[in-house]
């Protein structure tokens, strides 16, 4: 329960999204999004061993990167 005194909707004190945050945002978004994407055709039996092997890898790669991104590139900046 709100506590007696304060709106249940308060404004934030820590002012709007910036433009960094945003664009960090979606390019994490993106990349996590796409990185499934492309580890998901790595289980293609017509591509042969390899090639499945190099796009799981790489999906997995860029998912993780999407994921950490906006954990360690945003608390530097401050946002």
């Amino acid at each position: 329960m709100a506590k007696q005194g304060e709106q249940l909707f308060e404004e934030s004190s820590q002012g709007s999204v910036s433009a960094i945050t945003a664009v960090v945002f979606v390019l994490s978004f993106a990349l996590a999004m796409g990185g499934i994407v492309l580890a998901s055709y790595g289980f293609n039996p017509s591509l042969g061993a390899t090639t499945e092997l190099f796009l799981f890898a790489g999906g997995l790669v860029l998912s993780v990167i999407g994921f950490v991104l906006p954990f360690t590139i945003l608390p530097k900046l401050g946002k």
